[in-house]
């Protein structure tokens, strides 16, 4: 069998309500040199043979299964290691490509001599991929949008109002990732992407966004990134920084170093102020406002829970927000 030129690699963990529609939607691609690696995290349903249902008889579709389930990086880092594509693309389970999105994304990298090409997502409702949705970066741009580590470090930042990068769903060079053995973070939960990308533009990769949304990203009603419960999701990423830091030690600039301790002291901040919204949904008062004293520049997220009520508010009249991520 000949070396396909994409491999998409498809985490997925019981995902056989749904997962069929994003195995038809590699197969509908206008390009046809690809393989899809559907990596079932061990799920408790029929995941496996929902993916293989899809894919009718189709051999450019196979399945992994993890020996334990250890969640979306694991599963990416598992199907990457079985992709033999001179680009890697992934797919999340609940999510779907655009037809022309392959075609377009590869031509796009090669002629620009790129590592990396992310591109625009259209927001969705889970459950109805077929539908119209807001893009994503709200087409900021006709041209490409290069990016370099401290460029993708500022738009991954809690502070930002702006869409967040490391929520796309980039192609990579292979031969980039298996020169600089990178993977992503095994254990970590949470910004997953973020960080991946983020380490390979340490290595001297080379990215850009393309501002057409090609990728269907399914906003589902709730999810680790989006609902609040007793987990802070800001402290699953506090252990990121001193391992990156000295992965890279000696090449990171000035300027990629001042956007790291810019990213961590916002992080940190973040992370304050979701312990504090925390103990005060459970009663635990002088936790609370403990949570805050201990870093005082927390309290400026103060008006993100006011906005939220005003916007349920408006919504008991009528108003309908746009779908947002994160």
């Amino acid at each position: 069998m000949s070396t396909p030129t994409v491999s998409i690699v498809m985490p997925a963990w019981k995902a056989a309500a749904f997962i069929a529609h994003a195995v038809e939607s590699v197969r509908a691609q206008t390009f046809a040199d690809w393989e899809l690696i559907v990596v079932d995290d061990c799920s408790p349903d029929e995941t496996g043979a929902a993916a293989l249902a899809a894919a009718k008889g189709d051999a450019r579709v196979r399945i992994v299964r993890a020996p334990e389930n250890g969640g979306v990086a694991r599963a990416r880092n598992l199907g990457m290691r079985q992709a033999t594509g001179k680009w890697i693309a992934v797919l999340d389970s609940d999510d779907a490509f655009e037809p022309a999105r392959l075609e377009t994304l590869v031509t796009i990298a090669e002629r620009e001599n790129l590592d990396i090409l992310a591109d625009d997502m259209k927001l969705v409702p889970f459950g109805d991929l077929q539908a119209d949705g807001p893009s994503y970066l709200g087409g900021p741009s006709l041209n490409l949008i290069p990016v370099d580590l401290t460029g993708w470090l500022g738009a991954n930042h809690v502070d930002s109002n702006a869409p967040l990068y490391g929520y796309l769903k980039p192609i990579f060079r292979r031969t980039f990732i298996t020169a600089h053995s990178a993977e992503y973070v095994a254990d970590l939960r949470v910004a997953e992407d973020c960080w991946f990308v983020a380490d390979l533009l340490a290595y001297g990769a080379r990215l850009a966004v393309h501002p057409e949304p090609l990728y269907r990203y399914a906003v589902r009603p709730a999810s680790l990134s989006r609902t609040r419960g007793t987990q802070n999701v800001y402290s699953l990423q506090r252990p990121v920084y001193e391992p990156f830091t000295r992965r890279h030690q000696g090449r990171l600039s000035a300027a990629d170093l001042r956007a790291l301790r810019r990213h961590e002291i916002a992080l940190r901040d973040a992370e304050a102020f979701e312990n504090f919204i925390i103990m005060a949904r459970q009663k635990k008062f002088p936790g609370a406002l403990g949570a805050l004293v201990s870093r005082p520049q927390a309290a400026r997220f103060l008006p993100r829970p006011v906005a939220a009520r005003v916007k349920r508010l408006a919504q008991k009249f009528g108003y309908k927000p746009q779908l947002r991520v994160g």
